[in-house]
């Protein structure tokens, strides 16, 4: 038995430690510290095997637009998880949500859907909204769109953010990711002026995004990632 075949008994152990047969109990707790001290296994490397890296493709290579990775980070904090991407040369980058296994699968499930759903409401603001504009100016309108989307559902899911996150993922994040750096969004409307026009599709998106419906999800709660979404 390795190290980490140890961890994953030893918390079988403790989950049986708290069974409502003393003996059984006091058995299985008994047999969990032995093998902690047997292969050196600490408090918290247990807390840290609780922690789980889920993955979703990103929609660019190496730098996501901005309005992208306001909503990879807004649906990690709503699910109490952490958020990082990992870009690559050849294919799509990769978002991974950190944190207890089924946070973490919510968090990916909602970023999945809600991208989804915001990559199709901008296709349809350009068409309807952007149709004669020069390629530029329908980029252009269609971030600020999207970026009102965001900025809206990255409100609401504020609303139903846990006080905070668990002390084992903050372990976790320092064990294996203290040198990360943070992410660049790619923004093309930085620095930029704005006309009357740009204004009127950031609020658009604004209105857009106020529809879309997260319901709150009790920290390690068995609810489907699909009962925690609802949008019109």
């Amino acid at each position: 038995m390795d190290k980490k075949s140890a961890i994953s008994k030893i918390r079988k152990c403790l989950a049986l430690s708290k069974s409502a047969n003393e003996h059984e109990a006091a058995t299985a707790l008994k047999q969990a510290r032995v093998l902690m001290n047997k292969f050196g296994v600490t408090d918290s490397d247990i807390q840290i095997a609780e922690i789980k890296e889920i993955h979703a493709k990103a929609s660019a290579k190496r730098r996501p637009a901005d309005y992208e990775s306001g909503l990879a980070m807004a649906m990690a904090e709503a699910f109490g998880c952490e958020i990082l991407f990992f870009p690559s040369r050849t294919s799509q980058g990769q978002w991974t949500f950190v944190g207890e296994e089924v946070s973490a699968e919510i968090a990916k499930y909602a970023f999945t859907v809600l991208l989804r759903q915001l990559k199709s409401q901008r296709l349809r603001f350009i068409e309807e909204q952007c149709r004669y504009l020069r390629r530029a100016s329908k980029t252009r309108r269609a971030d600020l769109f999207c970026d009102g989307w965001v900025r809206m559902v990255y409100q609401t899911a504020k609303q139903i953010a846990p006080e905070r996150k668990s002390d084992a993922l903050g372990a976790y994040m320092r064990k294996q990711y203290s040198d990360i750096e943070e992410l660049a969004g790619r923004d093309r409307n930085e620095g930029r002026d704005f006309s009357s026009q740009d204004h009127a599709a950031y609020r658009a998106g604004r209105e857009a995004g106020e529809r879309v419906k997260l319901h709150h999800a009790m920290h390690g709660t068995s609810t489907p990632p699909q009962a925690l979404l609802g949008a019109n």
